[in-house]
């Protein structure tokens, strides 16, 4: 039988291109074909495409050396985008089984494109957010075709837990469409369950499907040959260079991380150019993991890293529920204070932990199997 998913593909972040990658291998291991279909809208592509540089726009005459430094700076982080964008461009046409692209949920309907499948899955990642796909879109509810296929919801996640008035309309008309329904966050089954009387589940984040063993073919080991301390940071958050600073002081290991326009005083080198082989092998060989990144959290677990998790300042509920259900939540930090000033007290108690990821893994994969199946999607776990 044959598959599409339609989720964020195309966003050059490590999150987005890891959860697609890995729901496409474990539907891949359940003995099924499966295709991404490549849905590039502008609004999400146009945010990560590379500086364009245009020497008209620094020939002034005066102020030269302004000029040659903003000439100089601008170039710099314009090659190192580029270098970015091409590993990411690399990782979705060698990794992703992608199909043509299409650029709106009008053109996936014109080109009758779920008529291919005889199931399309959507998720994971932020797909009902509408602020991050430039509003609700209907591509995402699988609306884009009359063919009777299966519909499923994956690991969807809404990125908030209140919704508009036009909001709640449009997920209780498009849930209709779906035969079968999970979400990632229990926030989200609270606030949809108000909206539909399909049964709603909670999975794990796609990631979390497969063993660490399943990115060993991915993962590119870093050239850095001492302890570091790897800080990711997606967006702009205060807290997380003063933690990363503090953090820096009471181990002695500089910092490796993402950001072009900071600094830290023992800095060890940046990563801002990374694909996403190298941001793999970044945190497996990392001694700590500072980040408010939700799927950086999710590979410093994986890799059994200590790590800080800084809430995301406006989608922190992943993050989270994800601590909570695997009792880690004294790691998610919001101030410097939060950090302890003894470190040989930390325990992570990662043997408890891949128990309860264990038990929710396993949880997972059953209702994605028994979604394709089209079986009951009741778990034993919870009887």
């Amino acid at each position: 039988m044959k598959v599409g998913i339609i989720t964020i593909s195309s966003a050059h972040n490590y999150g987005c291109m890891l959860q697609a990658w890995g729901l496409q291998e474990y539907v891949k291991k359940l003995g099924y074909e499966v295709d991404i279909i490549n849905l590039r809208l502008d609004c999400i592509d146009n945010l990560y495409k590379p500086l364009n540089l245009y020497k008209g726009l620094v020939k002034a005459k005066r102020f030269r050396k302004l000029r040659a430094f903003l000439w100089q700076n601008l170039k710099t982080k314009g090659i190192r985008a580029k270098r970015k964008y091409l590993k990411f461009e690399a990782f979705i046409a060698k990794q992703l089984h992608t199909t043509t692209c299409y650029r709106s949920y009008q053109e996936l309907v014109d080109a009758k494109v779920g008529d291919a499948y005889d199931i399309l899955i959507t998720g994971s990642d932020q797909v009902w957010n509408g602020a991050i796909t430039g509003g609700l879109n209907r591509a995402f509810f699988l609306d884009f075709t009359n063919k009777p296929v299966r519909k499923i919801s994956f690991a969807s996640s809404v990125g908030k837990t209140v919704l508009k008035d036009y909001e709640k309309d449009f997920f209780q008309h498009y849930l209709e469409n779906f035969d079968a329904i999970a979400v990632r966050e229990e926030s989200a089954k609270e606030m949809l369950s108000t909206l539909t009387n399909k049964s709603i589940d909670v999975v794990v984040d796609p990631t979390l499907l497969l063993e660490g063993s399943d990115f060993d073919n991915l993962k590119k080991r870093p050239n850095y040959n001492r302890g570091y301390i790897l800080v990711h940071v997606i967006n702009a958050d205060s807290m997380v260079r003063p933690i990363a600073e503090k953090l820096s002081k009471l181990t002695g290991l500089p910092v490796i991380h993402n950001r072009s326009d900071k600094r830290y005083s023992n800095e060890l080198g940046r990563f801002d150019d990374a694909g996403v082989e190298e941001f793999l092998g970044l945190i497996e060989q990392a001694a700590y993991v500072v980040t408010n990144s939700f799927h950086a959290t999710v590979f410093a677990i994986i890799y059994r890293r200590k790590f800080f998790t800084i809430p995301h300042e406006k989608y922190p509920e992943r993050m989270v529920h994800l601590l909570s259900m695997l009792e880690l939540s004294n790691y998610l930090v919001k101030d410097v204070q939060d950090i302890p000033t003894n470190l040989n007290g930390l325990d992570y108690h990662y043997d408890k932990v891949y128990e309860l990821l264990d038990i929710q893994r396993k949880h997972s994969q059953n209702i994605l199997r028994n979604e394709l199946e089209n079986e009951s999607t009741y778990s034993t776990i919870y009887k």
